[in-house]
């Protein structure tokens, strides 16, 4: 059969032109509209900062809208999308050391920056000292509301200050230098515990790294530690020597239980013995007998009217 070419440019040539045309069309206003979208994005970044916010491990973002101040739902660790009229700020939500130091290189804020302190006493102590803390993630935006970015200078720093005043007053100067300083950390560490989780701080750890004394005092407390140690050793001394007295006592008493025990056991065998001796009179002669084995006698006298108990002519 023949099929001339009207015929054959009427059949059917590969996928549907017309569904193809259409899907086209229908395509194309999507594309614009997200292109526009997305152009839109872009202006807004420009203009007022970009919409992707990172936040990194150990953070936390605080959101700041333009139109209604500083809002409540804080942003976790990872990527967001905010709108270009919300800022985020970022806080530290890792353990971080506040330390008041007299080297001048090592404390937060430059120069001898201990904490000078009056003790029970009236004496003046030097403290150099090392705060650990966080703050709390769900109260980053109420810090931030309330004390911005700068909290250590607004908060930290004179609550540490009035509470470390607070608990050495109630101490004197050799409990905070000597052996009950870490005592006193901790009770250092309750206090502010207590004040700074109110405004969404945690206090982790309190180092009381140096106690500085007036040089006579320390002078004094030095001699007085070295003569508890030195009592603490006579104390040691004695009781061992009273230890070794007890175990000699004890010793010795073992001893004479010992030499007690024995002489009522041969006590104890010499009665029976009599009472068998009365019961049989001639054991007497065997005992003797058994005394004298294996010995070389050639002359024995026993007494009269026992008889003759060894024939004297055998060899």
């Amino acid at each position: 059969m023949v099929i001339d070419d009207e015929e054959w440019d009427e059949r059917p040539r590969g996928p549907n032109i017309d569904s193809l045309s259409k899907l086209s069309s229908a395509a194309g206003p999507l594309l614009r509209t997200i292109a526009v979208i997305f152009a839109i994005l872009i202006m807004f970044s420009v203009a007022f900062g970009s919409i992707f916010v990172s936040v990194g491990a150990g953070e936390v973002g605080v959101k700041f809208n333009q139109f209604g101040g500083v809002q409540a739902d804080e942003l976790g660790e990872g990527l967001h999308i905010v709108p270009p009229w919300v800022s985020v700020t970022k806080y530290s939500v890792q353990s971080q050391v506040y330390t008041m130091s007299s080297r001048a290189d090592e404390g937060d804020v430059v120069g001898d920056d201990r904490i000078y302190t009056l003790t029970k006493e009236g004496l003046t102590l030097g403290l150099d000292l090392s705060i650990r803390y966080r703050l709390i993630s769900s109260e980053a935006s109420e810090v931030h509301q309330k004390l911005g970015t700068g909290y250590s200078e607004k908060i930290l720093r004179p609550t540490i200050k009035s509470v470390i005043r607070e608990v050495v007053s109630g101490h004197t100067a050799m409990e905070v230098y000597g052996q009950e300083r870490e005592l006193v950390a901790a009770e250092m560490q309750t206090q502010l515990e207590e004040r700074l989780n109110e405004d969404g701080f945690v206090v982790e750890e309190v180092l009381l790294r140096k106690v500085e004394l007036p040089e006579r005092v320390a002078d004094a407390i030095e001699q007085k530690l070295q003569a508890d140690q030195e009592a603490q050793r006579m104390i040691f001394v004695k009781q061992k020597e009273e230890l070794e007295a007890e175990r000699k006592m004890i010793e010795a008493g073992g001893i004479a239980n010992s030499t007690i025990i024995q002489a009522r056991g041969e006590a104890e065998s010499l009665r029976i013995l009599n009472e068998e001796i009365k019961k049989n009179p001639d054991l007497i002669r065997y005992k003797y007998i058994q005394m004298l084995g294996g010995q070389e006698i050639q002359t024995m006298i026993v007494p009269s009217g026992q008889g003759i108990i060894l024939d004297a002519g055998s060899k």
